[in-house]
């Protein structure tokens, strides 16, 4: 390692590779497969140029890693470009479907340089798309979205002579920021007295599951443990996953942007509030009642300008557990949770290791063990976030997951509406599970957005 700077990879991307611990056969399981369809017809040769700028212009795609004495390393070439990019004609939308799903779950082997797979196609349906699988480690799905978007402006300025927008911020800079924080006491020692007080006030959480209380109850009897409040959150072995795609209609949609608009509150905040009333609701028999649930929410962590144009892994998963009483409004419930979003944000840069680890002393559990029923990403992504391209943006199933359920919402670009993902591993959920919380979740937002004075406990009455 004597060429070339190495840098210790960061504690977001240290995230990932414990992602990848948890899953001893399946790699896939740490990449973004991900495309974006659109209506502009374009020349794919042109594209494959503008690919090598984009590769240029974003050193996260100019990554390689490394493995010495235990520890894993990064490093960045200074100079790399792609010879080829296949390009796809798909007739049929199922031919579509199944060419980008089984590359989606095939691994990117990061450790022997390969970062990123890229296919340009034409659809079943006369557009055409970008297809990227990329690994986490050097893209989190905000890189990937900047990816696309200057990839097109990219596009633009060899095609039309459009003039470039500025150069992206460089990831090998954030890398050193990001491990600086670790060697800053003062930050780190609040975040751990933050911590510590935020695991304890509400007492130890318990595990609301989208397939109801059977598998607690169950663990229960089988450790004889009738208190037993949390079920093992990581299963290696059995991690085949498949993913449910639902869209929410025009007139649904409507309602609930409708709200947004006029709110201002966090689309963040407010799809959790649904998803929380649905899984208390079907928990109601150990949870007595109380609207008591805990996500895994994934936070982008692009707090400036520059990060808000770098490419690279910045995620880290931050641990939302909220307590509401029924007797808030709609309103005010999704207040309080934008506050909690506030609040654990000033904290957002603690590594995910080390917060698991106070919550895992502090009540005992194994390195499996956890009361998070999901993770859940919101993906901001609107109209004019492709360079001013019409687009329709996918993501695609790795077919393995390390989590029971993996949650995503976005605005759906074509059509004004919202769009959500489930991506949900086969052993314990099914997908009558995942649709009565895709069904009931849309049934708590039209009810709470269309009267926000409603309390939940008369929103929960009603699902």
């Amino acid at each position: 390692m004597s060429e070339k700077k190495y840098y210790e990879i960061t504690p977001a991307q240290d995230m990932i590779n414990v992602m990848l611990k948890y899953s001893f056969f399946h790699k896939q399981v740490i990449q973004i497969p991900a495309s974006v369809v659109f209506t502009k017809q374009v020349n794919f040769d042109i594209m494959k140029n503008a690919l090598n700028l984009e590769i240029e212009r974003n050193d996260c795609m100019r990554l390689r890693f490394k493995k010495k004495g235990g520890k894993y390393y990064e490093t960045f070439l200074d100079e790399f470009k792609v010879e080829n990019v296949p390009v796809m004609t798909f007739k049929t939308k199922e031919e579509q479907e199944a060419f980008l799903n089984a590359d989606a779950g095939r691994p990117i082997h990061h450790m022997k340089g390969e970062i990123f797979r890229v296919y340009f196609f034409n659809t079943f349906d006369g557009r055409q798309g970008v297809y990227i699988n990329v690994t986490h480690l050097a893209m989190d799905a905000a890189a990937v979205f900047i990816f696309f978007a200057d990839l097109f402006a990219c596009y633009d300025h060899l095609a039309q002579g459009k003039e470039l927008p500025k150069p992206l911020a460089k990831y090998e800079d954030a890398v050193q920021k990001e491990n600086a924080y670790l060697n800053t006491p003062a930050r780190v020692e609040a975040d751990i007295a933050f911590y510590e007080k935020y695991f304890r006030d509400d007492g130890e959480p318990l595990f609301n599951g989208v397939h109801g209380p059977e598998l607690l109850k169950r663990a229960r009897i089988k450790k004889k443990n009738p208190n037993l409040r949390v079920l093992p959150n990581f299963d290696p072995i059995h991690d085949k996953a498949e993913l449910i795609k639902r869209p929410i209609s025009k007139e649904d949609g409507e309602i609930i942007l409708k709200y947004l608009n006029e709110s201002k509150v966090s689309p963040e905040c407010l799809v959790q509030l649904g998803m929380r009333l649905h899984l208390a609701k079907l928990n109601a028999e150990i949870n007595n009642g109380i609207i008591d649930t805990y996500f895994i929410t994934l936070c982008t962590r692009r707090k400036t300008l520059s990060d808000k144009r770098c490419g690279g892994s910045f995620t880290n998963t931050l641990p939302w557990r909220i307590v509401l009483p029924r007797e808030l409004t709609f309103e005010e419930a999704v207040n309080k949770i934008q506050e909690l979003q506030h609040s654990i944000f000033r904290h957002q840069d603690y590594p995910f290791v080390k917060w698991r680890n106070i919550e895992n002393t502090m009540y005992n559990y194994s390195l499996a063990d956890g009361a998070t029923s999901m993770m859940f990403s919101w993906f901001p992504l609107e109209k004019d976030t492709m360079n001013g391209w019409e687009y329709e943006f996918n993501g695609y199933s790795m077919g393995r997951y390390v989590m029971p359920l993996y949650t995503y919402a976005m605005k759906d670009s074509r059509n004004d509406s919202l769009k959500f993902a489930y991506l949900y591993r086969t052993n314990q959920i099914s997908a009558d599970n995942i649709n009565a919380l895709h069904d009931n979740t849309v049934k708590a937002l039209k009810m709470g957005c269309s009267d926000p004075d409603m309390t939940i406990g008369e929103i929960w009455d009603k699902l």
